[in-house]
């Protein structure tokens, strides 16, 4: 099974410098230019089979998947497990340089299941992680599938692939120095009982990472 994933076109947060969240209503919507990435990688997406496009519920992940589903063809689906991570409400009070004051969840030295006030802990994220992967799994086998997320859940898609039930929140500093753009291309597969040098594989495997060749 190939799975396509992208980062939302740009928003009106991401040109205002805000955190990355849904907060007002005008930052969870696609720039122009935002809507000019959706119809481009549209286009470069044709001919790749891509059979159905899942969306996260939230604005820009939303239009974005509309831009594209306009090119070809398709319309979307909503997945209740692809929004964006949930930072603590202090993060959303204060500009996107406070994540480094401890106010998010997912520090280093806290555990797993740690939550500052208003913010998923590690935890919750990973099992968002995990039901998406579920649900994947359940379709059709060999359908090509479009997913439109977001910068922090792709990170944690990327960190449960590659550390599985090993990922902890010790991994995120080093995970978070992987940038990934606006719309760029991101393709896992879902691979069962492969043998890579002698060793057995089973589980999703990183086959691309924010390809930006159609930006």
């Amino acid at each position: 099974m190939i799975v396509y994933f992208t980062r939302h076109g740009e928003s009106v947060a991401n040109v205002a410098d805000r955190t990355m969240e849904a907060e007002p209503a005008d930052a969870d919507r696609l720039s122009e230019r935002g809507h000019e990435q959706a119809r481009g990688l549209g286009k470069r997406l044709e001919g790749e089979g891509i059979e159905a496009i899942l969306a996260s519920p939230f604005g820009r992940a939303q239009e974005t998947a509309q831009g594209i589903g306009d090119v070809l063809g398709l319309g979307y689906e909503t997945d209740p497990d692809l929004f964006e991570v949930r930072q603590s409400d202090a993060y959303r009070a204060a500009s996107p340089h406070y994540a480094g004051t401890g106010h998010v969840s997912w520090m280093p030295d806290h555990p797993p299941e740690h939550a500052e006030p208003g913010a998923e802990s590690f935890a919750q994220i990973v099992q968002r992680v995990v039901n998406v992967q579920r649900r994947l799994e359940e379709r059709i086998n060999g359908e090509r599938i479009l997913c439109v997320s977001h910068w922090g859940f792709l990170h944690f898609f990327l960190g449960a692939a590659i550390f599985r039930e090993a990922f902890s929140p010790q991994h995120l500093p080093a995970l978070y120095r992987i940038s990934h753009m606006n719309t760029g291309i991101t393709v896992f597969q879902k691979r069962r009982d492969y043998l890579i040098e002698g060793i057995r594989f089973d589980g999703w495997a990183l086959q691309t990472w924010n390809d930006q060749d159609h930006l």
